[in-house]
């Protein structure tokens, strides 16, 4: 391991366990943060168990995250929570989701910044399904998702220049997520399903990326991003915002 260590939460399974093996191949060390064991053999690769959802355990992991030269950070895990009509759920699973997809993944960050400081690394957060667009049914992980877009967008300009912070969206892969999603009556086609190569071509690349302007995006993994220009890498574009006259003039919406 020569790159750097990159910390990876939820990795013992889904987009998170192949990032974690994509990064170990390309020759960097690996801790994940999951809930269970990754099955991972991998003098590389060191993991803590842990419940994101679960704030006091986050805040415990802090002390043994501090001594590690943390160069890049994934904030991989989320859950669905309640599915259903926003009126019928339950507010305390509610809760739990954002505990998960939103307060945990900014726990983690919290700790890692002195590092990623120290090492110019990288914040990279995942969206999901409804954080773009309205998702009726899925209120919870929408919102929550939304959010974590917006916390990513704002890290980028209170972290520049040391470290670059990004949002992406990686699209349906074929995980717990994609069965509960199914098992739910919504429709996914087999043509919008993309293999796990694409979160992790797109983790790597920003990984590498030195580009500023790259900082603050909130990327699809099947956007051309290896081959944007100055409209798609402009201040506006490809970003959570608001469409009106004082935007309009700064993006190229062709």
């Amino acid at each position: 391991m020569d790159k750097g260590t990159i910390l990876i939460t939820g990795a013992s399974r889904g987009i998170g366990f192949h990032l974690a093996h994509r990064f170990l191949q390309e020759g960097y060390g690996v801790v994940g943060v999951s809930r269970t064991p990754a099955p991972i053999d991998n003098p590389d690769y060191h993991e803590f168990t842990v419940d994101l959802g679960d704030l006091d355990q986050v805040q415990a992991l802090s002390s043994e995250l501090a001594g590690l030269p943390i160069a890049g950070v994934i904030n991989n895990a989320g859950i669905h929570g309640p599915v259903g009509a926003f009126e019928n759920l339950p507010l305390d699973a509610w809760f739990k989701t954002f505990n998960v997809n939103l307060f945990g993944a900014a726990a983690m960050t919290q700790t890692c910044i002195p590092s990623l400081r120290r090492h110019n690394g990288f914040i990279i957060f995942l969206s999901g399904g409804g954080s773009a667009f309205p998702r009726p049914n899925y209120s919870a992980y929408g919102v929550s998702k939304c959010a974590v877009i917006r916390l990513a967008d704002v890290l980028a300009k209170e972290l520049s220049p040391q470290v670059l912070v990004y949002c992406i969206a990686p699209g349906p892969n074929r995980t717990v997520l994609l069965d509960e999603t199914r098992e739910n009556g919504e429709v996914v086609l087999e043509e919008d399903i993309v293999s796990f190569d694409y979160p992790e071509n797109i983790c790597l690349f920003l990984a590498k990326n030195r580009d500023p302007r790259y900082s603050g995006k909130f990327i699809h993994v099947r956007d051309d991003y290896q081959g944007w220009g100055d409209d798609q890498l402009a201040e506006e574009a490809y970003t959570l915002r608001r469409i009106d006259p004082r935007t309009l003039a700064k993006v190229n919406l062709v």
